[in-house]
């Protein structure tokens, strides 16, 4: 793929998709490339469990991307849908929790036919919005190179289709996972430090790409109490809806087994005890009503929207602002080049 630092890859040979995984369509082809520029952050905004939180503080971008160049490369950090447990597990703990605290495939790079597979799925309509963002396009491209020839990579396969590679990038010597809890407290990422199990989210990713470049670092905002309730409740209650209505990325959970308890109530406490105290191997209300419940609680993070420089976040020249927020949204287009075939995960 590219001469870069290929660092020793080590498979877990027993990763499967599960039906649930394999109905992501994670492998598939993009009919041409997009136009964003190399170092453009591409956002996109959709439905989900992030969206869920994200639209619950008032934001509205929910996920954000590295643009290697039109008909390139992406990089971006996030996971497949997690797996259900076995039983009997999954009547206590639904989710295996191991996905949940490490989201695969995490920071990674996918080329056209992924990325294209990932925001439109099997066919459908696609995320309501798709964006580029440029600002000073010296400085953007100089963050697209120093994540494409810089960061060092272990050159995987997609679990999907063995013949994908997908480069998981290296940060502080290992794999970065997608982490729930960073949307609640960034833990030092932007600025290289090291979250507990070296998570990122994508709008982290990007800062950290920010600051990695020389470009400045870019300070998480703080979320008031009554955003961080709002957002423990949105999220959950968005997990409840998906899972009893059998819908998006939580549907399939617990419909194949009988349980006596309500699967997609605890199904629900474990995503949000995730994403509110990091502990994602329990199903117990308590934890992260005990957050949403404490008035001291807040949540320290970046968003899509933080680093796009809107709804209330620093933009152009403003202190903390990205590189990027200088610009206007520009629509992806996709037209460059012909047909693409890839995989995200």
């Amino acid at each position: 793929m590219k001469p870069a630092i290929v660092l020793q890859l080590v498979i877990v040979s027993s990763c499967l998709a599960s039906a649930a995984a394999a109905a992501e369509q994670a492998c598939g082809y993009s009919s041409a490339g997009w136009n964003a520029p190399n170092g453009a952050a591409v956002f996109s905004a959709g439905s989900g469990p992030i969206g869920d939180v994200l639209n619950a503080v008032g934001e509205f971008r929910t996920h954000s991307m590295l643009s290697h160049g039109p008909g390139r490369w992406v990089t971006h950090a996030t996971m497949k849908q997690p797996r259900e447990n076995s039983w009997p597990e999954v009547c206590s703990t639904p989710i295996v929790s191991n996905d949940l605290l490490d989201g695969y495939p995490g920071l990674a790079q996918v080329n056209q036919g992924g990325i294209y597979r990932f925001l439109y799925g099997s066919g459908g309509s696609g995320p309501a919005a798709l964006t580029y963002q440029v600002g000073n396009a010296k400085r953007a491209a100089s963050i697209g190179e120093t994540i494409w020839w810089e960061v060092p990579y272990y050159a995987e396969r997609s679990i999907i289709d063995g013949g994908v590679e997908i480069p998981r990038l290296s940060v502080r010597g290992d794999r970065v996972h997608y982490s729930f809890f960073q949307y609640r407290n960034t833990e030092g990422t932007p600025t290289g430090e090291p979250a507990w199990n070296n998570g990122m989210v994508c709008s982290s990713f990007l800062a950290y790409a920010h600051h990695l470049d020389g470009q400045g670092a870019i300070p998480p905002y703080t979320y008031s109490h009554t955003k961080l309730a709002s957002a423990a409740n949105a999220l959950h209650g968005g997990v409840m809806d998906s899972c009893e209505n059998s819908l998006g990325f939580w549907g399939s959970i617990g419909t194949s087994i009988v349980c006596l308890s309500d699967v997609c109530e605890k199904a629900a406490n474990q995503v949000a005890n995730c994403m509110a105290s990091h502990a994602c191997d329990t199903s117990s209300g308590s934890l992260w009503r005990g957050v949403r419940d404490d008035p001291k609680a807040v949540a320290v993070s970046i968003s899509p929207d933080r680093i796009g420089g809107w709804n209330g976040h620093p933009w152009g020249t403003q202190a903390g602002a990205t590189v990027w927020s200088a610009d206007t949204n520009h629509n992806v287009q996709w037209n460059s080049g012909g047909n693409v075939y890839g995989c995200w995960y």
